[in-house]
């Protein structure tokens, strides 16, 4: 979640995921012109809810925000295929994460690891101050995903209005690392 200002670090970020990460069963990569599509069709209504996702999510909105060097995918480390994303925003001297999966990668821990393997991944080459993640108010997968990561529930946040007047409540979840 969270806003894309002009300094959000992509720059630092589309550096920072130049090579692979491997998962095991997934791999955490940067977004790529062939995921478009195979990623639209993971956005189901549990994702459009519960991230603010616009009813009419079309590739060109999904490209703009998959091509983003804040953003990376988890895909299968077999097939290659889109299971999710992540977004990471500079807030200060904090980053920001955001996470989704579409319906093949739930229930199966991915979201819990691949926010492990990107945290230790930041932590180690940014070295921030601290982790902040926002779950959608009553998004208990989400929620149960934060808390297993070591992060701490700080409470609710104001609601976010997105562009075409989507209101998101959200809760801020902090993990301090210095």
């Amino acid at each position: 979640m969270g806003h894309t200002p002009a300094d959000d670090g992509r720059e630092v970020f589309g550096a920072l995921f130049v090579e692979p990460l491997d998962g095991g069963d997934f791999v955490i990569r940067q977004w790529q012109e062939r995921d478009v599509a195979p990623s639209l069709a993971l956005v189901d209504d549990e994702i459009r809810t519960k991230l603010g996702f616009p009813d009419g999510l079309d590739a060109p909105t999904a490209r703009s925000m998959m091509l983003h060097g804040g953003a990376v995918a988890i895909v299968d480390a077999t097939t290659d295929e889109p299971l999710g994303g992540m977004r990471l925003f500079l807030h200060g001297d904090a980053v920001e994460f955001g996470y989704w999966l579409g319906p093949g990668g739930r229930g199966r821990g991915i979201a819990t690891r691949a926010l492990a393997l990107v945290s230790r991944k930041v932590d180690a080459d940014l070295r921030p101050s601290r982790l902040e993640l926002r779950t959608g108010v009553g998004n208990e997968p989400s929620e149960r995903v934060a808390a297993r990561s070591g992060f701490t529930r700080i409470g609710p946040e104001p609601p976010i209005e997105y562009p075409g007047g989507r209101i998101v409540e959200t809760t801020l979840w902090v993990r301090e690392l210095r």
